[in-house]
């Protein structure tokens, strides 16, 4: 069906995305449906004829933010009933047409993977008052150009959906099963966003150190990186999010081996108890992570390690939450995302009493969070001195007088944009040499070397 959207020409959509990086992926997919439909982005919801939520299911957090703003967007509707409301992504996916009961302004209702076809279902709604589109369908078997910001980073999504199913986590059932796309696609999209100009990508997954598996062809995450890392003007390749269960020793040998793949690994662990970590379905023990930091630093000594950890996951005790902290104290984390335990419906754990009181939790979490912090502080400072090759992105958002990048791990680097030789804007793009001066907690600054 050909979208009626594109014969009028100058529509505007405001579009706010929530949550993980294959959300921001999502975006960039459904903005270039939309400007093929027509449409422009717009910075404000007065000026848009659609508003677009891209939602994120994770926690009650995210949930509870996108509610907020459906509520505001009540009255809003009401004076301009002209005014199209659309909501994709995971919460989308997760309370499908319940979304329209709770808030009858909506009119539209799109899952994880129809959200490619929403100039189509926006045409349906010349018929219909409502629409609610959450079939799981065949995203991957095409190659979706998408509308990217920057010329720097481009994120490719190689893989959607999870078959670990722990018993917190939402994600099967909001992205569906496990579904690698074709190495070849993946290799034309990369080699298409070198010739437009990106010098380096991040491949994303949920499970991404599972891609290839349902593939059936013996391909793995070290071959795709083989082929990428052939690409001649990409620069660097990092990929996320890995589960502890999928690092080979393949992928780790091909890591240290390949300079163009950055040195860093994003592996949550969840928690430092083996009770806990049963509980929560994770499939390893605490020693089975020791074991993969053991046979990664081996390989990289210096490869950064970035985790995720919930506190107050029902029946962890004071004895489970020392465990996680002495998982902190023996690993030292380069970074840590830290939350605390958040129910979502339709998951396992809810089964569970949530019986850790929401003050410990969070007390729990505070403390973790202000280790990471210490660790943080003092790996920063062992950079001093140091001179790391920087992967300049772009001036920095807190100054515009400095440009910022990452390290050929994950660490974020700022250095002044003039110097002797001028303004350095040119650098953008390019691998450059900075000797590390200074660090904060979250922050090396330094100067490029000479």
């Amino acid at each position: 069906m050909v979208s009626t959207a594109s014969s009028a020409p100058g529509r505007a959509v405001f579009i706010e995305t929530f949550g993980c990086q294959m959300n921001v992926a999502d975006t960039e997919v459904v903005l270039a449906r939309l400007a093929e439909a027509g449409y422009h982005t717009t910075d404000t919801i007065d000026s848009a004829d659609l508003v677009v939520y891209n939602t994120c299911a994770v926690r009650d957090h995210a949930e509870a933010k996108v509610r907020g703003r459906l509520g505001a967007l009540k009255p809003i509707k009401k004076q301009r009933p002209e005014l199209r409301i659309a909501i994709m992504g995971c919460m989308a996916q997760r309370e499908q047409g319940d979304l329209l009961r709770q808030f009858p302004h909506v009119d539209l209702v799109v899952g994880t993977d129809q959200f490619v076809h929403l100039p189509q279902l926006l045409d349906r709604l010349a018929d219909e008052r409502q629409v609610v589109a959450t079939d799981f369908g065949d995203f991957e078997a095409k190659d979706w150009s998408a509308r990217r910001e920057g010329t720097v980073n481009a994120f490719v999504t190689i893989m959607r959906g999870c078959n670990y199913n722990c018993t917190y986590c939402i994600v099967p059932t909001t992205r569906g099963l496990e579904k690698s796309r074709p190495p070849q696609q993946i290799e034309d999209e990369v080699r298409r966003l070198v010739d437009d100009g990106f010098v380096q990508v991040t491949l994303l997954g949920q499970t991404v150190d599972a891609y290839g598996k349902t593939l059936g062809d013996g391909t793995t995450l070290a071959s795709l990186l083989r082929r990428l890392h052939a690409i001649e003007g990409l620069k660097r390749i990092r990929f996320i999010t890995s589960h502890p269960k999928d690092i080979s020793d393949e992928l780790l040998d091909t890591m240290a081996e390949l300079p163009k793949v950055a040195k860093h690994l994003h592996v949550p662990a969840q928690h430092g108890s083996d009770r806990i970590l049963r509980l929560m379905g994770r499939r390893y023990g605490r020693d089975d992570y020791l074991r993969f930091v053991e046979r990664a630093r081996s390989r990289m000594p210096e490869v950064e390690l970035l985790s995720d950890f919930i506190t107050g996951f029902p029946r962890e005790t004071d004895a489970d939450h020392a465990e996680t902290v002495s998982l902190f104290n023996a690993v030292r984390f380069a970074g840590s995302y830290v939350f605390m335990y958040s129910p979502r419906p339709g998951t396992p754990s809810t089964r569970l009493e949530d019986d850790v009181p929401e003050d410990v939790k969070r007390a729990r979490c505070n403390e973790l969070l202000a280790l990471q912090l210490v660790h943080q502080s003092e790996l920063f400072a062992s950079h001093h001195g140091r001179i790391r090759q920087v992967l300049v992105e772009g001036p920095s958002r807190s100054d515009p007088e400095m440009l910022h990048g990452r390290s050929e791990g994950n660490l974020n680097v700022v250095f002044p944009r003039r110097g002797a030789d001028g303004d350095r804007m040119s650098l953008v793009g390019r691998i450059v040499p900075v000797r590390i001066e200074r660090s904060t907690s979250l922050t090396l600054f330094g100067d490029v070397a000479e």
